[in-house]
């Protein structure tokens, strides 16, 4: 998913729910959910090797071009 079909998300999300634009952020550390942290960081542009291959996320060498959003 980019950036901006994210930000779509979240805008139809919270035109569904205004309440939402106050709730705290978190993300899922698995696909089961089995545990869960708040977002802390401000998001930051960084180069990811393979950003194809979500498994083994690797970020590149400085100089590179950023090419992902982090979130944490």
């Amino acid at each position: 998913m980019n950036l901006k079909e994210y930000l779509k998300e979240l805008n139809k999300l919270i035109a569904l729910h205004p309440e939402v634009a106050d709730y705290e952020v978190i993300y899922a550390h698995d696909d089961e959910g089995n545990e869960f942290q708040k977002v802390n960081c401000i998001p930051a542009l960084i180069p990811i090797n393979n950003i194809e291959d979500d498994r083994y996320l690797e970020i590149q060498e400085e100089g590179e071009k950023f090419n992902a959003i982090c979130i944490n």
